[in-house]
């Protein structure tokens, strides 16, 4: 559904791009592309989390089978690889769309730099050098160390393709100093000793695929994730160029009062008794049917009873029926008619307590739940694999 209405979108974005204005009304014009490029990203996603997510499952569920020879199963892994590739680069998309996992908390920028140093020097490779300097007294940003780490990923491995012949990349931390009506902020700057980006390219480079100064398909999605990761975090990002050469791209982050947060501890899951399982009834909601068949055909081999609805509103009406029998509701997020949050609520203004998933591509949060009708109710994050989604629904049987 949503890839049938990309298409006026898409119309919107070529549009914006044959009639970009010059001068005072460039920068007004960037970010209106920016705004409509991260809807189109944000929604191709979704649709393609839903068909890769269905390639994957049943790869996993065929590599499972007990007489999958072994040409059978080499076949299997590489469409499974293909697919795992593919992941990464819906994740990109969902970053440029804003529907990543986004787990923002005070961190400290130098600590998470300085861990990263080793990785950012081996991707920079032989000849390019890679100094970082750190600030002195830096507060704390709310940030997620996941995203910061991709960031500095990209702007490390776009310095690297501007300078073939070698070069030094120079990482640096500090604080901006407040001024009238300003809070203080965390300046971090990426500098190179490549070519010195024209002043009337520094706004196109964010855009994807924007072919740069050497042609080509450009830096891909690359900063365009850059971009989308700085606004994440209520950033900006600006890029100069000194005259001798070189570029500076600055990223200035909101300071923040207060101490680092420490990492989470990850709580190994428990095991639960299958056999107690057998039996139990399943509410399934999920439009895409390619997908509402996989994941009934995976629980139904675990032992489960599957009631199945193609929206929230067959959901709810399925629901009111067999509400006696029903153990828990597995619901999409996103669906025609009644999406799973307004289904959920519905269902527990008649079964306060009800254990529920809710399957999104948009959602997640430090615990891997989240409260919805004023109850807990645990994410499960798309695309997922058939073992993760039965783990999540054991998970819920239990605790509920």
């Amino acid at each position: 559904m949503i890839l049938r209405d990309m298409q006026g979108l898409i119309r919107r974005v070529v549009s914006l791009f044959r009639s970009r204005p010059h001068g005072a009304d460039a920068r007004l014009a960037h970010v209106q592309i920016m705004e409509a490029v991260s809807r189109l990203a944000g929604g191709i996603a979704h649709d393609l989390n839903n068909i890769l997510l269905v390639v994957q499952g049943y790869t996993e569920m065929a590599l499972a089978e007990k007489d999958a020879g072994p040409e059978s199963r080499a076949h299997l892994a590489e469409v499974r690889n293909a697919a795992a590739r593919a992941s990464a680069l819906v994740g990109d998309l969902l970053v440029v769309g804003r529907g990543s996992p986004f787990v923002p908390r005070l961190i400290d920028v130098n600590e998470t730099l300085a861990l990263l140093l080793p990785d950012l020097k081996d991707q920079a490779g032989k000849g390019v050098e890679v100094l970082f300097m750190a600030g002195a007294d830096l507060p704390p940003v709310l940030a997620d160390e996941e995203l910061i780490g991709r960031l500095a990923a990209v702007l490390c491995a776009r310095a690297r393709d501007a300078m073939p012949d070698g070069g030094s990349i120079a990482i640096q931390t500090q604080v901006s100093p407040a001024s009238r009506g300003e809070d203080r902020r965390v300046l971090l700057r990426f500098s190179d000793t490549g070519p010195r980006v024209p002043e009337e390219m520094r706004l196109r480079l964010f855009e994807p695929y924007f072919p740069g100064m050497t042609g080509g398909k450009g830096y891909g999605l690359r900063l365009s994730l850059v971009h989308r990761i700085v606004k994440r975090f209520g950033g900006e990002i600006e890029i100069e160029g000194g005259s001798g050469g070189g570029t500076t791209f600055v990223i200035t982050l909101p300071a923040q009062a207060g101490s680092r947060e420490s990492r989470p501890v990850s709580v190994p899951p428990r095991q639960h008794a299958h056999a107690a399982e057998e039996g139990q009834t399943i509410l399934l909601a999920e439009d895409d049917e390619d997908l509402r068949a996989l994941a009934t055909k995976a629980l139904a081999r675990e032992g489960f009873t599957i009631l199945a609805a193609r929206d929230g509103q067959e959901a709810v009406e399925i629901f009111e029926r067999q509400k006696d029998v029903i153990r828990l509701v597995l619901l999409d997020d996103v669906m025609p008619r009644m999406g799973g949050r307004a289904a959920l609520a519905r269902m527990r203004q008649l079964v306060p307590g009800l254990p529920a998933i809710l399957c999104s591509g948009y959602t997640w949060s430090l615990e891997g739940s989240v409260r919805e009708s004023g109850e807990a109710c645990i994410i499960l994050p798309k695309p997922w694999q058939p073992r993760e989604m039965i783990r999540r629904v054991r998970e819920g049987l239990a605790e509920g």
